[in-house]
């Protein structure tokens, strides 16, 4: 279910990729990943599993959501993923090609910056006051030694926001968007993200800081 929640997210819209209309499942003998990806973002969740054989298939978002909704919040029991079971649920799987998303993850990274969550969460949302549908300007954010700084401007006004962080590497500044970043970091559901940074105009990894 955690699995499930932190990367249904991310799930693309667009039915002319069906592929990525739904969540990848790879299943290798001790690890099961799961990636949802819509092309501005890309979700993975990894976890130790036990499987008697390699599986890779592509589970539609609608089946997952059910699934979420089936499985109690504060169960440990362990789910089976197979083709019989208690209750089992029946669901097409999508065909097509999933991304090869492994190879847009930015190998190595010039800046690291590990952040509270929250904080950084509720400085978005005051930035993200002034940004609407029609107003969709980016928020720049600029990462320093010790400190973040969060602007944004539009005909509304303008905002700038200001925390203290741990920061490594070269100095950056980006432009976000709003949706997204809060989408990351709300799935995130860590006290402190790591996020790694390769540049001003490269993918962007926030990851839980263990």
């Amino acid at each position: 279910k955690d699995m499930i929640d932190r990367t249904l997210y991310a799930v693309s819209q667009d039915e002319k990729k069906p592929a990525h209309t739904g969540e990848l499942f790879e299943i290798l003998p001790d690890k099961l990943t799961v990636v949802a990806l819509d092309g501005y973002r890309l979700a993975i969740v990894e976890r130790p599993v036990t499987a008697v054989k390699d599986i890779r298939i592509i589970v539609p978002s609608k089946t997952m959501t059910e699934v979420a909704h089936l499985l109690p919040n504060d169960d440990e029991e362990p789910v089976h993923i197979s083709a019989n079971g208690g209750y089992p649920i029946m669901s097409r799987l999508i065909e097509g090609e999933f991304l090869n998303y492994r190879n847009v993850i930015p190998a190595d990274s010039r800046t690291r910056v590990t952040i509270d969550t929250k904080e950084f969460i509720e400085t978005i949302e005051r930035a993200s006051l002034i940004i609407t549908e029609r107003l969709k300007n980016p928020l720049r954010i600029s990462f320093t030694e010790g400190r973040v700084v969060v602007r944004c401007q539009t005909n509304l006004g303008r905002v700038v926001d200001e925390f203290n962080a741990d920061c490594e590497g070269d100095e950056v500044e980006i432009g976000f968007n709003n949706r997204y970043l809060l989408d990351a970091l709300r799935n995130a559901r860590t006290e402190k993200v790591r996020m790694e940074i390769s540049g001003p105009l490269s993918p962007v990894k926030v990851l839980p800081v263990d």
